[in-house]
């Protein structure tokens, strides 16, 4: 099978050239390399030009305008020929056998969608920081499982995956409208068209992990809850509803992660007309009791109960995760 690799960047110069190294140093080639440039004001496209010169499989995309990360990075996949696209963001960097392993994985299991394995996190300086590794086995999950599991969260260790290019297809690539959780909705859409997903539970990539400095996670909240509000009404919602699944527990965990969200309203990075927009966002995921309350609550100030509350609760679940790894391992 061929293997396309997609890169999409914007500002990179400190990384994009080990991004691609990495890629073109793979015990395995690949058919192709891309990178999709999304008008970057630094060096990067200085440094792309020589690689381009250096590797012959690199080929360069320079977008005429910014795109911003959604539709950037459905550019790139989509101009992808191979049978497989590995999805690679320019500041990450994957280890010499990883195309070979996990092309392997989509070779064995026709059903998945896409393969994906555990990763090291990374510093802005490569040092080392936690491993991640998710609480399952290596192997195949089923469709129907791949679905039911993406109703609590996006469950990748980190978003380096390679896809099955008839699955994008089917997913219609990037469709999600918004920038962010559209890597959420891609992965649920292709679990919604059929198709389940390999995981190997070993370290194959490094995922750089930034010091936040000025909140910028923080002020994209409101994008993030409406990212997520699409992902139940546009693919999981319909995908039930087609197998005739009980859909009650979508409306628990819509409430779930409207109450987790909600803290967002006792941030000080938000002025009060900015915190009336995020509530009401807030209530068009879940208009649920329980989220309306949760809610009151920070906006009154008793986030702080709220949030050692959620911290005794998360213990239980986080030792069971540990107790699993570490039998697994």
């Amino acid at each position: 099978m061929r293997v396309s690799v997609c890169i999409p960047t914007y500002n990179q110069v400190l990384y994009i050239e080990k991004a691609v190294r990495s890629v073109a140093d793979q015990s395995i080639p690949p058919f192709e390399i891309i990178v999709s440039d999304d008008c970057s004001t630094d060096d990067t496209p200085k440094i792309l030009k020589r690689l381009s010169e250096e590797i012959p499989i690199l080929k360069v995309i320079s977008q005429p305008v910014n795109m911003g990360i959604s539709r950037n990075v459905d550019a790139c996949l989509r101009a992808a020929t191979g049978d497989y696209v590995l999805r690679l963001d320019s500041d990450d960097f994957i280890f010499p056998d990883f195309i070979e392993k996990i092309s392997a994985g989509l070779d064995k299991h026709p059903s998945a969608g896409y393969a994906h394995a555990a990763v090291q996190e990374v510093d802005q300086f490569d040092k080392p920081l936690k491993q991640r590794k998710l609480a399952r086995a290596s192997g195949l999950q089923s469709p129907e499982d791949a679905l039911k599991a993406a109703v609590y969260g996006y469950r990748v260790a980190a978003n380096i995956l390679m896809f099955r290019r008839e699955a994008l297809e089917k997913a219609d690539y990037i469709a999600a409208k918004s920038n962010f959780a559209e890597d959420y909705y891609l992965c649920a859409s292709i679990a919604a068209n059929g198709y389940g997903n390999y995981y190997l539970n070993e370290i194959l990539s490094s995922y750089r992990v930034w010091v936040d400095a000025g909140n910028v996670r923080q002020r994209r909240k409101l994008a993030e809850i409406i990212g997520l509000r699409k992902v139940f009404e546009e693919v999981l919602e319909p995908g039930f509803k087609a197998r005739n699944w009980n859909t009650a527990i979508l409306t628990r965990k819509r409430t779930d992660f409207a109450c987790r969200h909600a803290d967002c309203l006792g941030w000080a990075e938000y002025n009060s007309a900015e915190k009336e927009e995020l509530k009401q966002e807030l209530y068009r995921l879940s208009d649920a009791r329980r989220t309306k309350l949760v809610a009151g609550m920070y906006v009154k100030g008793y986030g702080g109960i709220l949030n050692k509350l959620k911290k005794i609760l998360s213990l239980p679940k986080s030792v069971l995760k540990s107790l699993i790894l570490h039998v697994k391992n």
